[in-house]
């Protein structure tokens, strides 16, 4: 690891993942065991996803036995940010949005891409919050270079995690030339008192309009 990433993680005070695999679950918690320092973990991931065979993982994700299906060539490790399972290219061009989020809504979100066939959208993963992985996130802006930038999060404008990720992400855009504030594009609920609106059809309404407005539909900025 570049010595000022390394730097970075070792003067954060803590660390926040919400993971969305099996195998980047048991990763994050090999890698709190087997770090030469220690610094408090936290795991933002819903308990809903135990009962999901979506996140489910291969058992070569688990070793670093070469030649097994669903082997990673970057070794079998904690994944920060993992990219859109598309075989994309270095540079895709032809990406009209790249979405970023992180935990459950992941899942929402591709099934309705492969439902309206968007070929053209790119969902990426940010599993490690804090401490930010600037240099992945800019890796995958770098890679969709025609693609507007939209951050998604079923939870309300003023919770989740929006307003962390806002000025972080801006600056990983900043750093390679793709602009600033205006150009980042979030789609979630609006700002709220509550967590929830405790209707099951009115939360599954919200749910769906969020899929729909990530993937097809321009995002709606809510005043903070």
């Amino acid at each position: 690891m570049d010595p000022t990433l390394r730097k970075q993680i070792q003067e954060c005070n803590l660390q926040i993942v919400n993971v969305t695999t099996l195998a980047n679950f048991f990763h994050v918690l090999r890698r709190q065991t087997h770090r030469e320092f220690h610094k408090p973990l936290i795991v933002m991931s819903p308990k809903n996803l135990l009962r999901s065979n979506a996140c489910r993982s291969n058992l070569s994700e688990f070793d670093d036995v070469q030649g097994h299906p669903g082997f990673d060539k970057q070794g079998t490790r904690f994944k920060l940010l993992i990219k859109d399972h598309n075989d994309h290219s270095n540079v895709k061009e032809g990406i009209r949005r790249l979405v970023l989020c992180s935990g459950k809504v992941y899942y929402e979100l591709d099934e309705h891409r492969s439902k309206v066939d968007a070929s053209d959208v790119a969902i990426c993963r940010v599993e490690q919050l804090c401490p930010f992985p600037y240099d992945l996130v800019q890796q995958e802006v770098k890679r969709y270079p025609n693609a507007e930038v939209v951050w998604c999060q079923e939870e309300p404008m003023n919770m989740g995690g929006y307003t962390y990720i806002l000025p972080r992400l801006v600056s990983s855009m900043k750093a390679v030339g793709r602009g600033g504030f205006d150009d980042v594009k979030y789609v979630g609920r609006a700002p709220s008192a509550a967590t929830a609106t405790g209707f099951l059809k009115v939360h599954q309404k919200e749910q769906a309009e969020i899929a729909e407005n990530a993937l097809q539909c321009e995002p709606v900025n809510f005043p903070l």
